[in-house]
């Protein structure tokens, strides 16, 4: 028989849950180490980092609590309109491609939403949730950030190269109309 579990959390009160149930709710931030426990045949809540069956092996800490990885948790969508404007598969899309190709903070910003949210698409799967794109695509937007960057640097490099010696003599030209123009101040200022 499995046991059953029930949590306070402020006034109220949760449950019956699961050993399954509590481990997910830690997982994904649902409920602290702090928050209060009790099975279903005690009578006394405790915290539930109390609890011996939720310590997972190779997972104890020095103090014996429980340390259980954090997961990022994931709205899962039906409609596309209701996907954030920056988790929009087309939005970031534009984005990158924009980016590589004319103004690099677009495709610095695409890659931030790519790789701190999921990104959806219009297209569903068997269930009827639209479908994320892969993982893959976050090593593909690394290689793009690193070929634009090596392309923007070449590119302004061969500007300075041919454009150097005319912008030597605009500064020098620019130099000289300063000096014109200092002239004819202090002769203003001087009578």
């Amino acid at each position: 028989m499995h046991a059953t579990y029930y949590i306070a959390k402020g006034q109220k009160t949760l449950g019956p849950c699961s050993k399954d149930d509590l481990r997910n709710f830690l997982a994904y931030g649902s409920i602290r180490d702090s928050d209060l426990v009790k099975r279903e045949d005690e009578e006394q809540w405790r915290p539930v980092s109390t609890l011996l069956e939720l310590h997972a092996e190779g997972q104890v800490a020095a103090d014996g609590l429980t340390v259980l990885p954090l997961r990022r948790r994931v709205a899962r969508y039906r409609d596309y309109n209701r996907v954030p404007y920056n988790q929009r598969g087309g939005v970031v899309l534009r984005r990158m491609i924009a980016g590589f190709l004319f103004f690099p903070p677009m495709l610095w910003w695409a890659a931030v939403a790519l790789y701190s949210d999921h990104i959806f698409r219009q297209k569903k799967d068997e269930n009827g949730y639209l479908i994320v794109w892969g993982r893959w695509v976050e090593v593909l937007v690394t290689v793009l950030i690193i070929l634009n960057a090596i392309a923007w640097w070449v590119g302004i490099t061969y500007a300075s190269w041919i454009l150097g010696p005319g912008l030597a003599e605009l500064s020098k030209g620019m130099g000289e109309a300063m000096d014109v123009i200092k002239g004819l101040l202090n002769d203003t200022s001087a009578k």
